[in-house]
This record gives structure tokens, C-alpha cells and sequence, in this order.
């Protein structure tokens, strides 16, 4: 395995001119450098506090917001029942705020399997783009078509793409295999309905990010040999149940998402621990990446699960496809969330975002 390069310092940034939700940006005061330890009332109720020298490493546009998260939780998440998960997300969500954008979008409904989804499309005003099936995060138990709005936009504006965003089935009502069913059942029907949806189905591609990406990958390896695929955009996927690698050692404790929530996420999706033949749930295990589609992986640096990027991407290559590593200097899992007002995120959301034009083009 190649050994992965530095990331770079974190630096400042400067908000790009993009419709930006202004509702939720920081002070300026909030946007320098964090503090090193949270308030004593914070740190005692965690029973697992995330490590405050990565706390520290946080790039200063994203700190008050990965601090006020980290300040609302009660209770550490790899405690909670997939229900209460999801019931915090119930409770902390905001109504859909999108601002004006280039793009016709659409919701819909496709059915797969008998099963109906929700599906929202995306697209650029121009003809015959490339598409982009996308499933979006939340640990296969939270998330929907709206919590990943802002996502789809930049990646339809900044890749000139067509976004099927789908809202596939979830914890705790439905276990694995459905949303992997839905997955895999959504990017044929794509493949299928591509033309007649106005984009190019000679240029398809597949993407999502955390569980989502996990989702895509999967689905990408299912369908190898029968949906002809251009390209794979995956943003900190978890994919792999080595949680001895070097990211899971470092970043243990970090931020919004741990190695003990990440063994419980998969845990729960599976309905027991995942072992070795497992790869539909865990995707690195798959033997042989022969055949799948070059790629555009979005690691954060102090994430849990950079590592499983940083070895997908060895493993696309060794197997002869190209692979873009984003790397996302002084970001915790999940920092896409905040495309829409935060500077820094969005920056590397649109090199990812173009890497994957490039791949499409």
C-alpha cells in the first residue's frame, strides 16, 4: 500500500460568491482559532469526550459549528438505539432553506421491487448532461432528501451534472439488504430512465457520502459488467471493519463520529458484526475492484474514517482505475453538511466536485 501524503496546513478562507444560507453562519468572532478544552460541565457529561487536541486541529470556519454539536450531545451516539438516533435527528433538523440556484429541480417517485421511493432530481440547464445517482449519509438511519439538499445543488452547478437524489429505506424499520436493494435497484432504473430524463446514460455515475458512499460503492460492485459506469464520487465512505487502521487509532475520539460509533453503525445495519464475507455491507472486503469506474475520494482529515478512503483509493488504482484523494485538511466527518455557509467547506466540496466533471467529460 502506498504511503498516504501530508495533508496540508489549514488556512483561512474567503467566501466564494455562491447563494449562501446566511442564517446559520458563524459570528465573526466565532471564526477564530478554537479552544483547546470545552467548558467543565461539557467535558464531565461525556462519558466519551471527543479528544480535545483534535478538537484543537479543527479548521477555524468549521470549529463553532462541530463545537455547538458537540456541546447539545447527551448522551455518546454508539449508546443509542437506532431510534433514539434518529429522533435526535428529528429533533435538531431545520425546514429546508434553499436558496435561488441555476437548476430545474424536480421531486418524483420511482418504485423498486415493489417498494416506492422518494426521488429528487437536479438538473443544470443544459442538454444532455452526465447523471449522478446520490445517496445521501446518515448511518443508515437518519438522513433524506432534504438534509443533503445542498450537497446535490453544488455537485449539479459545480459538475454540471444531473442529481437523482434518493431517499432509500433506513433504520430502524428496514435492515440491510434494503437499502442496499434500493441502491442497486435505483442506479438500474437510472441507467435506464437516463435519456428519457434529459441527461446522457453514456455518462453515469454513482456517489454519496458516509453511509451513502457505502450504498454507492456496493451497488457500483453489484452491477459491475451491467450498468456501464463513467465514474464514482464517494465522500468519507465507511466501507471496512479493520478498526485498527491509522485513522481509527488517531482520531478514536473524534468529533461527531467515533470508532465506537462507526463498529455500532455497521452493527446495527447488518443486524450483527460484520465478518469477512460480508462486502456487501463492508465493500473493501470485496476481493477483486476489477472492472469498477475511476473515482473522486473526499478523506477529512480528522475523521475516523480517512483511512478507509486513503486504502479505497490504493485499491481502485491497484486495480487499474484512476482515483482523485481529496484530501480535507483540518475537517471532521461529515463537514459537507455546511456547503452552504461555510467557506471552507465548500471549497472542497467544488474540487471534488470538478475532479468529478473531469471524470465525466
Amino acid at each position: 500500500m502506498s504511503m498516504a501524503p501530508p495533508f496540508p496546513p489549514v488556512v483561512r478562507h474567503t467566501l466564494a460568491a455562491w447563494p449562501l444560507d446566511r442564517g446559520n453562519m458563524a459570528r465573526p468572532s466565532e471564526t477564530g482559532p478554537i479552544i483547546a478544552t470545552l467548558p467543565t460541565p461539557v467535558t464531565a457529561a461525556l462519558p466519551m469526550k471527543p479528544d480535545n487536541a483534535l478538537l484543537a486541529r479543527l479548521d477555524p470556519d468549521i470549529a463553532p459549528r462541530v463545537l455547538r454539536l458537540v456541546e447539545a450531545e447527551t448522551t455518546p451516539s454508539h449508546l443509542l438505539e437506532p431510534a433514539q438516533v434518529r429522533a435526535a435527528f428529528l429533533r435538531a433538523r431545520q425546514p429546508l432553506r434553499r436558496p435561488p440556484v441555476p437548476l430545474d429541480i424536480e421531486d418524483a417517485g420511482i418504485a423498486v421491487d415493489g417498494a416506492p421511493l422518494a426521488l429528487r432530481l437536479y438538473r443544470p440547464r443544459r442538454p444532455r448532461p452526465p447523471a449522478l445517482l446520490y445517496l445521501h449519509g446518515g448511518a443508515f438511519t437518519n438522513g433524506d432528501l432534504d438534509s443533503h439538499d445542498a450537497t446535490c445543488c453544488l455537485l449539479a452547478m459545480e459538475a454540471g451534472v444531473m442529481v437523482a437524489s434518493v431517499d432509500y429505506r433506513v433504520l430502524p424499520e428496514h435492515r440491510f439488504p434494503a437499502a442496499f436493494n434500493d441502491t442497486v435497484g435505483a442506479l438500474r432504473w437510472l441507467h435506464e430512465r437516463a435519456a428519457a430524463l434529459g441527461a446522457d446514460p453514456a455518462r453515469l455515475a454513482v456517489g454519496g457520502d458516509s453511509s451513502g458512499a457505502n450504498l454507492a460503492l456496493a451497488a457500483a460492485l453489484e452491477t459491475r459488467g451491467q450498468v456501464p459506469l463513467r465514474a464514482m464520487w464517494l465522500a468519507y465512505p465507511i466501507i471496512g471493519i479493520d478498526f485498527d487502521t491509522p485513522s481509527y487509532r488517531e482520531n478514536a475520539n473524534a468529533p461527531l463520529l467515533t470508532r465506537a460509533r462507526c463498529r455500532r453503525i455497521l452493527r446495527d445495519y447488518l443486524g450483527r458484526e460484520p465478518g469477512p464475507d460480508d462486502s456487501r455491507v463492508a465493500p473493501l472486503l470485496a476481493p477483486d475492484f476489477a472492472g469498477l469506474p475511476p473515482a473522486v475520494a473526499v478523506a477529512a482529515e480528522l475523521d475516523p474514517l480517512r483511512s478507509d478512503a486513503e486504502i479505497l483509493a490504493d485499491r481502485l488504482r491497484e486495480a487499474g482505475a484512476a482515483c482523485e484523494l481529496v484530501r480535507a485538511a483540518g475537517m471532521p466527518h461529515g463537514f459537507l453538511r455546511w456547503v452552504a455557509d461555510s467557506a471552507a467547506s465548500r471549497r472542497i466540496a467544488v474540487r471534488s466536485a470538478q475532479a468529478l466533471a473531469a471524470l465525466l467529460a
